[in-house]
């Protein structure tokens, strides 16, 4: 079948009522303070796979638990999830990851490929992410939007929060598997967030102890409970940082083979939860 883009994704899923079967699920008598953001991720649908079988299509999340907290990075507002791009500049960057702690250094690789007036690669503004707040060293310094690079500090600190608590040690390095990279999705017809330095993949986890954290043999990405406490880590990180608005999409071997030995974490405008069971 030919690739579809965004919207006719979109259109497919809510015709066959995907989205309405979703949020019907969710109990009348719900409490009245679930989060904010897993209603708006209800009443936002967010089609991401072509190839997948129906029920696959769209990832609604009607029935998240209530959020202890939210970072307010991700992209909550379901009227631009069709709008492909960059995110657009912000006029205090600088300042702001300098009070979130980020060592950084400011960056260039510019916009190319207009489609539609709309740049398929590249971004105006982004960052060499050198240090943050969790005093995590990566594999090499990560190239990001500023938005993504506000993330990734506030990222620091939950992976820390889950290490401690599930590990009993810090980490103190993390191997990713790349940040800018002009391309589309490996699986579906899609821009990649990658091509606007807007997404990182994490692979490892180094703890200060001297254990390794590896997506690829630790998730087991099954139906089972963690017995593991590395696969509760891995887990339990991954629901944070979504159900937390650390990132707009969060996405684990749980949801296909591509994202087998790495965590996707992104600021795309629109939202898509890959951190639990399909």
């Amino acid at each position: 079948m030919a690739p579809l883009g965004v919207g006719a994704l979109l259109g497919l899923v809510l015709a066959c009522g995907c989205g309405g079967a979703a949020a019907s699920a969710v109990p009348e008598d719900a409490p009245d303070d679930r989060a904010p953001a897993a209603e708006a991720r209800v009443a936002s649908v967010v089609a991401v796979a072509p190839a997948l079988p129906t029920p696959a299509l769209a990832r609604v999340v009607a029935d998240a638990p209530a959020v202890r907290k939210s970072w307010g990075h991700a992209d909550a507002d379901p009227s631009n999830d069709l709008e492909p791009g960059p995110p657009p500049p912000l006029a205090d960057c600088e300042k702001r990851l300098a009070a979130a702690g980020v060592t950084f250094k400011t960056a260039r690789v510019g916009t190319s490929r207009h489609v539609d007036g709309v740049p398929r690669c590249g971004a105006g503004q982004v960052v060499r992410f050198k240090r943050g707040p969790g005093k995590i060293s990566y594999s090499s310094s990560p190239l990001l939007t500023c938005q993504m690079a506000l993330a990734l500090a506030d990222f620091e600190r939950v992976v820390q929060d889950e290490a401690v608590a599930h590990l009993g040690s810090r980490v103190v390095k993390i191997e990713h598997l790349g940040t800018f990279n002009c391309r589309k999705m490996a699986l579906y017809d899609l821009v990649s967030e990658h091509s606007y330095a807007n997404g990182v993949d994490l692979r490892r986890f180094i703890l200060a102890d001297g254990r390794v954290v590896d997506v690829l043999k630790h998730f087991r990405p099954t139906g089972e409970e963690a017995a593991d406490p590395r696969t509760l880590f891995l887990r339990r990180l991954g629901n944070r940082l979504f159900d937390e608005d650390v990132f707009s999409n969060v996405v684990t071997p749980y949801f296909d083979s591509a994202h087998r030995n790495h965590i996707h974490v992104d600021m795309a405008r629109y939202r898509v939860d890959g951190t639990r069971p399909q």
